[in-house]
């Protein structure tokens, strides 16, 4: 059996909002992380999103690409750890968005 990765459009996306994000660690290991926010962001002839997830106290998740479920779909998502102020784990994750329902509907934010 072989998994399909899927890319979500960018609505797709934003339905989730505030929803659990599984994301399928090394071995047979997953973390539930909440999608906290979701923007639009323009490369190369591409729309990617840009999210921000968090963690429950205790949460650790390696920095680096994880297989995830977003709502219906398996993600390549690239995460980069960062700390809240109050020092619970959040994270920050780009993958690629499908463009078909993103034209007109979303100002685009610049990549930093």
């Amino acid at each position: 059996m072989s998994l399909v990765c899927a890319v979500p459009s960018f609505t797709d996306l934003t339905a989730v909002t505030g929803q659990d994000v599984i994301v399928i660690g090394s071995g047979h290991s997953a973390t539930r992380l909440r999608l906290d926010q979701v923007l639009p962001d323009r490369r190369g002839g591409k729309v990617f999103f840009r999210a921000l997830l968090s963690g429950a106290e205790g949460t650790d998740v390696r920095n680096g690409t994880h297989l995830s479920r977003v709502g219906d779909y398996l993600v390549r998502l690239r995460l980069n750890r960062m700390e809240s102020e109050d020092g619970t784990p959040q994270y920050e994750a780009h993958a690629q968005a499908d463009l078909d329902q993103f034209e007109g509907q979303f100002d685009l934010v610049g990549a930093r």
